[in-house]
């Protein structure tokens, strides 16, 4: 599969292109997870931050981009929810407890059991 990884934390400043192309093994969804072959992704400020450190990636190299749209390609075992050639959108909040004022609020994102 086609990607774009970074290597390693810098300044957007002295280096104006830290993506570098490669080609990565084709994922294989575990149980209960799905494999979509992305159609376009968004890059947020997120992403700025992990790539200048403010907010480092949990490991190198990564990677990154997380508000994805897709097609199912591949379905893991125990993955019942969806079906081969369904289109999806993908959020970058995986999950929240659902149940706090901060996800009440809709400030999920504040939750202390989110999870990016």
């Amino acid at each position: 599969m086609k990607a774009m990884i970074l290597k390693r934390i810098g300044s957007l400043t002295h280096n104006r292109e830290p993506l570098t192309p490669t080609n990565l093994p084709k994922p294989v969804p575990g149980a209960g997870e799905i494999l979509l072959k992305v159609a376009t992704c968004g890059v947020c400020h997120t992403e700025l931050d992990e790539i200048e450190g403010r907010t480092p990636p949990p490991r190198l190299p990564i990677t990154p981009g997380h508000q994805v749209v897709g097609r199912v390609v591949q379905i893991g075992p125990q993955a019942r929810q969806f079906e081969i050639g369904d289109r999806l959108g993908v959020a970058w909040i995986f999950s929240a407890c659902g149940a706090c004022n901060r996800c009440k609020g809709d400030a999920e994102n504040l939750c202390r059991h989110f999870r990016a």
